[in-house]
């Protein structure tokens, strides 16, 4: 009977290993080639997010512009400089989050003045107007995605959880998910300062019904599914690497690396970029990567796409055709991989 049991283990463990190794080999790398779109005569400063507007044109928040955001409709050769900053009804402070729209439209949530709003775009003129959505009570909110059913998620510094489901008027429902620890030490970290560490991109499927969140200090990534009633179900999570930091401050010790430093998503698929370099290492290249790992929204990889360049920012188009992405050659870059 021992025999039995030892040769039938040994028999599973083989099979296993080789259908592991099978799926290892059946995934596709694919390497790109970029081509560039604006040069550096036409993008000054620092890209730190950005969406697509009508599924084409490049939308993004530059640091270092004295606009909020930036339309680059790189078939005109034209940066737009759009959103005044200041205090002002229709002006922005610290935006955060875009959101791809249509009809010439994006979103974004800024977290200083509390509030996400929708810029339109006037494409006769170039002019803009500004619709305020949603008015928060709480500086809590750091990425604000509109979902199906007229309702929108959220992540940010919460204490117990990850993404906060929150109704029409942006006023919290209820969370989901909790913040990840390595092990019984880790858990007893305050749920705000493991907040501060975890934190990453969320991004929404065009169609609304499922979103991803990717974490950035550590290989972390959550895919839910957002059903009828507009709860949020775990579909997959994986949790490959974690955060190295002080834990009773939060400040990471760079010697960890970064992993998942950008995400966006289609009906079909998740991209994700990765970096996995340290930033002791690496310094500030450590938020750059020339790898995207494409996921189903089951959790399962499915393609990996090696880029000839490093790059910071990637969107791609809802017929997964595009990558637009922003690289450094030396100063940043809009460029575009084909699929």
């Amino acid at each position: 009977m021992r025999i039995h049991l030892f040769l039938a283990t040994c028999l599973l463990a083989l099979l296993f290993s080789c259908s592991t190794k099978k799926e290892q080999e059946e995934v596709i790398i694919q390497s790109l080639t970029h081509e560039v779109l604006m040069g550096d005569e036409y993008l000054i400063g620092r890209i730190n997010d950005m969406a697509l507007m009508n599924d084409s044109i490049p939308v993004v928040i530059n640091v270092r512009s004295d606009n909020a955001f930036q339309v680059l409709d790189y078939s005109r050769k034209k940066v737009l400089e759009v959103g005044n900053v200041g205090q002002g009804p229709d002006d922005f402070l610290l935006s955060f989050g875009l959101s791809s729209g249509m009809e010439n439209t994006f979103s974004a949530n800024d977290v200083n003045r509390r509030r996400f709003s929708t810029v339109h775009l006037n494409p006769e003129d170039d002019s803009w107007r500004v619709e305020h959505h949603l008015k928060f009570d709480s500086l809590m909110h750091i990425y604000v995605q509109p979902i199906a059913n007229n309702r929108y998620v959220a992540t940010g510094i919460y204490d117990d959880c990850h993404l906060m489901l929150l109704d029409e008027k942006g006023k919290p429902l209820k969370g989901f998910g909790e913040w990840p620890y390595q092990d019984e030490q880790e858990k007893k970290v305050p749920g705000k300062i493991r907040a501060s560490v975890y934190q990453g991109k969320l991004e929404v499927s065009p169609s609304g019904d499922k979103l991803v969140f990717a974490v950035a200090s550590g290989d972390m990534l959550y895919f839910y599914r957002i059903l009828p009633n507009g709860e949020l179900e775990l579909i997959s999570k994986h949790e490959n690497t974690y955060a190295h930091y002080e834990h009773t401050t939060g400040a990471h010790y760079g010697t960890a690396p970064f992993s998942n430093i950008d995400a966006c998503a289609t009906d079909d698929y998740v991209y994700n970029l990765y970096a996995g370099r340290s930033l002791k290492e690496h310094g500030m290249k450590c938020f750059q990567g020339n790898l995207i790992r494409v996921y189903d929204w089951k959790g399962t990889l499915v393609k990996k796409l090696q880029l000839d360049v490093d790059v910071e920012q990637i969107v791609v188009s809802k017929d997964d055709r595009k990558i637009y992405a922003i690289a450094d050659l030396p100063d940043p870059v809009l460029v575009v991989f084909e699929l």
